[in-house]
């Protein structure tokens, strides 16, 4: 099984700079690629690691927030996807602490607050494994169905959880915003970990969406269902992105949509078939 990828991050129409980053298997948005709307499109054998990063802070801080989570993703890679199942967790955990302390470094000596939220998924054989802090959402779509695998870590959503509002009238209350968990926390403050989620077990078809708030503040999760059924995953986060900003595009917005597929990469096989291609003619040969 392999995954195919497509990912769109764009500045919206309020914001004149786009604090969001992403992680694919190995590559993240540098400082020029932020500048202007972001896509990629490609394809990832198992093991594989996505995320989404929304920076907090305002500026060039919360921007520099999310890109230095997304830039030590490329470091931790290796360990996350070896940790197996049972070390899965506490291999997040040590990248998400090493972060942490990065950017509690940075605001001592800047004398100013940022963070990050993350939301990271882990594709392996031995299944898919969600992780977030913050407010970015991971979402799965399995035979026609979308179904949250994250809970918000925000004030309003604990209040959803007590019973004292539904989500759609926590929507409307000012601790929406107001996060309980990101990285960007100093240690007397709260022990930061990211919350890890369902292990879901592999299955063809699935498609999974990673996302910032500047989505899901816009778009209902109904239409969010709609979208992401349609079309390949480079049409499904164009649909997302243009949805997110044909009501208002008030926040940065980005998506990363991935989809199970069965057989290797397309340029694995390629390379495969022109290797066995060249075999055959080599066999010919020495028969002749």
């Amino acid at each position: 099984m392999t995954i195919t990828y497509a990912a769109r991050s764009h500045p919206g129409l309020v914001r004149s700079i786009n604090e969001d980053n992403l992680y694919l298997n190995g590559a993240h948005m540098d400082e020029q690629a932020r500048k202007a709307p972001f896509a990629a499109a490609g394809e990832a054998a198992l093991p594989c690691l996505f995320a989404v990063c929304d920076g907090m802070g305002g500026g060039a801080d919360g921007e520099w927030a999310s890109l230095t989570a997304a830039a030590a993703l490329k470091d931790a890679q290796a360990a996350i996807s070896s940790a197996g199942p049972k070390q899965c967790a506490a291999a997040v955990n040590g990248y998400v602490t090493m972060v942490n302390d990065i950017l509690c470094d940075a605001m001592r000596e800047k004398n100013a607050r940022m963070g990050t939220t993350l939301a990271l998924v882990l594709v392996s054989k031995e299944g898919i494994f969600p992780f977030t802090a913050g407010d970015s959402r991971i979402y799965a779509m399995q035979d026609g169905e979308l179904r949250l695998l994250s809970e918000d870590h925000t004030m309003a959503m604990q209040k959803v959880k007590m019973g004292i509002f539904t989500e759609e009238q926590a929507r409307a209350d000012h601790d929406w915003h107001k996060l309980t968990r990101y990285l960007g926390i100093f240690p007397d403050e709260m022990q930061i970990e990211a919350e890890a989620f369902t292990q879901l077990l592999l299955q063809e078809g699935m498609r999974l969406l990673l996302c910032s708030d500047g989505l899901t503040d816009l778009v209902t999760d109904d239409r969010i269902g709609e979208l992401l059924r349609s079309g390949t995953p480079e049409q499904a986060v164009d649909a997302l992105t243009q949805e997110a900003m044909q009501r208002g595009g008030k926040d940065n917005i980005t998506c990363v949509v991935l989809e199970l597929c069965p057989g290797v990469p397309g340029k694995i096989k390629r390379f495969l078939d022109r290797v066995l291609k060249k075999s055959n003619a080599q066999v010919k040969e020495m028969r002749a």
